[in-house]
């Protein structure tokens, strides 16, 4: 997922997901359990201007499922999280639209000789 970091919402989206990674860990952390969720990372690529683009990677086994069940959550933290996150960037997760998988342009990895080899043909 992306979306756009006004200037005037980097740092209190810093705050946000410092206090995630912080006094709200365990709960955030037993929520993306509850939900499905196995792995959640958060980029920010900057703008010239101020603010960015973030850039959230998520995996779970099915995400549009942990979105609305994330939306239709009574669970506290849930709702303080959904909360915090139609604050900060106007976003509603009860009315996003169908997640679409990006379209991988261009990728590289270096591979180790360790790897190579474990993959050769001739070690089959």
């Amino acid at each position: 997922m992306a979306w756009d970091v006004p200037s005037n919402q980097e740092e209190p989206w810093r705050r946000f997901l410092q206090e995630l990674s912080g006094s709200r860990y365990e709960e955030y952390a037993e929520s993306r359990r509850r939900l499905g969720i196995s792995a959640e990372s958060v980029w920010l690529a900057p703008k010239p201007s101020g603010g960015g683009i973030a850039v959230v990677y998520v995996e779970a086994e099915d995400l549009e499922r942990a979105l609305r069940e994330l939306a239709a959550s009574d669970f506290p933290f849930d709702s303080w999280y959904e909360t915090e996150m139609r604050k900060l960037f106007g976003c509603d997760f009860t009315r996003l639209p169908r997640v679409a998988g990006g379209e991988l342009l261009f990728a590289w990895r270096e591979v180790s000789g360790e790897e190579e080899q474990e993959e050769s043909p001739e070690d089959s």
